[in-house]
This record gives C-alpha cells, sequence and structure tokens, in this order.
C-alpha cells in the first residue's frame, strides 16, 4: 500500500519533469544511480523481494552504480540486509524479530533474507555499497566493530557508505572517515543539514523536491557530497545530474538506466 510519502513522491516527479534541466540528456556512464533496495516489484524476472540476493542481481546485471540496503543484527550478533525490524511486511511473519532470533534459525525459517557478509562478498566492487544503519550503536555497543569488520578490506567512499536518517547513530562509526558518513532526510531537511553541519558528516541525501537548488549549492560550498531521491523519471534523472547530483536513488533504478541507455545511444552516433 503506497504510504502518503510515497504519493507525495509520484506528484513531484510528475510536476518536476518539466522543470529546468530536464531535456538535458546526461550520459549514463556518468550518472550514479542506487537501486533503492535493490531492483524489487514487479519486473523481468518475476517478482522481486527488496533487500534480497535476486533483487541485487538483477542491479549487476544491468551494471547499475550501486545500490542501498539497510542492516539489523540478529539474537546472536550477525548483521543480516533487512529493512524493517520484524518480517511481517515482506514475508508474512511478524512473529519473527530480528533481534530476538539466532540466524541460523532465521535462516531456516526465511532463507531470503541474506547477511551482510553475503552481499558484500558477492557484489563489492562492482557496485557501490550504501548501507543504512537501523539501529543506535548507543544501544547496540558491538555494532560499530562489528560493521567495521565486515567492511575492513574495502574503501570508504570508493567502495561504501553508511547513511542513516538519525545522524546520532553515524556517531559511533568514526572508525570510519566523516566523507564515508551520509545523514539522510525526509521532511526535514533543514534540521538534518544542521546536524550534519554539526556533527561534520561529509554527505547528505534527501528529496529531490526538498532539496533546492540554493540548498545544494550552499552544501557544495561546504564540501559537502548529495544525494536525492526517489527519482522515478527519466527527466527528473537529468535534472539531478545537471543540477550537480552526486548520487540519485531510486525504486525504478533499472528501468531509469534502460530508458537513459536508450535515449541517450539513441541521440548520440
Amino acid at each position: 500500500m503506497a504510504t502518503i510519502s510515497d504519493k507525495l513522491n509520484q506528484l513531484a516527479n510528475q510536476l518536476w519533469q518539466f522543470a529546468p534541466g530536464t531535456d538535458q540528456l546526461c550520459h549514463p556512464e556518468e550518472v550514479r544511480l542506487v537501486a533503492h533496495r535493490g531492483a524489487h516489484g514487479i519486473g523481468p524476472h518475476g517478482k522481486l523481494i527488496e533487500n534480497t540476493l535476486p533483487a541485487f542481481d538483477l542491479c549487476l546485471e544491468h551494471q547499475l552504480w550501486g545500490i542501498e540496503l539497510d542492516i539489523h543484527q540478529t539474537l546472536d550478533g550477525e548483521l543480516v540486509v533487512h529493512h524493517d525490524p520484524h518480517c511481517g511486511r515482506l514475508f508474512d511473519r511478524p512473529d519473527i524479530i530480528i533481534a530476538g532470533i539466532d540466524f541460523q534459525q532465521l535462516r531456516s525459517e526465511i532463507p531470503q533474507i541474506p547477511l551482510l557478509s553475503e552481499v558484500v562478498d558477492r557484489y563489492a566492487g562492482n557496485m557501490h555499497l550504501m548501507i543504512e544503519i537501523k539501529a543506535s550503536w548507543r544501544d547496540h555497543p558491538e555494532l560499530p566493530n562489528r560493521v567495521e569488520q565486515q567492511l575492513k578490506n574495502l574503501a570508504p567512499t570508493e567502495d561504501f557508505h553508511l547513511l542513516s536518517l538519525v545522524p546520532d547513530y553515524l556517531e559511533g562509526f568514526r572508525c570510519f572517515p566523516a566523507e564515508a558518513l551520509m545523514d539522510v532526510a525526509e521532511f526535514n531537511t533543514a534540521e538534518i543539514m544542521k546536524q550534519n553541519r554539526e556533527l561534520g558528516h561529509g554527505a547528505i541525501a534527501g528529496s529531490f523536491a526538498l532539496l533546492t537548488s540554493a540548498k545544494i549549492n550552499q552544501l557544495h560550498r561546504e564540501n559537502r557530497k548529495i544525494g536525492t531521491g526517489m527519482v522515478e523519471n527519466l527527466g527528473v534523472l537529468n535534472r539531478e545530474v545537471n543540477r550537480g547530483v552526486e548520487w540519485i536513488f531510486s525504486n525504478s533504478a533499472v528501468k531509469l538506466m534502460s530508458e537513459l541507455r536508450a535515449a541517450f545511444y539513441q541521440k548520440t552516433p
């Protein structure tokens, strides 16, 4: 079921497709397009569930620049890739709370939920990993070390970023450079920008409709990198690239990239 946020985003995509810059095609190889939770939904291979290996495999198949994924800890401390704290929405198992179950039992009950280590082994170096932290290090002091161990062979900013809707969640990850820490705004853009500045995190992401060009210019003057989402049509994608946005998040990344490549190479001899 679409949320109010989803409906507002759909409306914004419809309205902004006529904004300045939408008709200036960008080069497909220069677009850092990030598939939000992978290529989920109905696709060429049937229905794909978000944050699963098949959803990420399709992104790799289509040579997308990056994937966004969410992590939680199981009862025995394993890091798994799943958005919600429970398994009701995707797997009709609201009785399974990830923090309350050992990994082996979780794997037995819902084998589709991957380990972070499986995602790293399978995709790191081929696609950029945007890893969203869903819990506070203050409540789980062992979490930063466990994440660091999983990512120890990767280069921050080059291979991965850490994201959070709560800027303080990233403060426990000072084992990584500030440039690899990205604060994510929803409808609280001004507040997240303020916290981002105060904490010195190197990147910020938010709605393409709420991160105005003035805000983007301000963030660039402060040497911040910027991501915007959720971009769902080609015109808005072009606009974001032409506004100097570094990363573009989408729930329709495979479709968008296919459309961009078709339009660009049809126009370019």
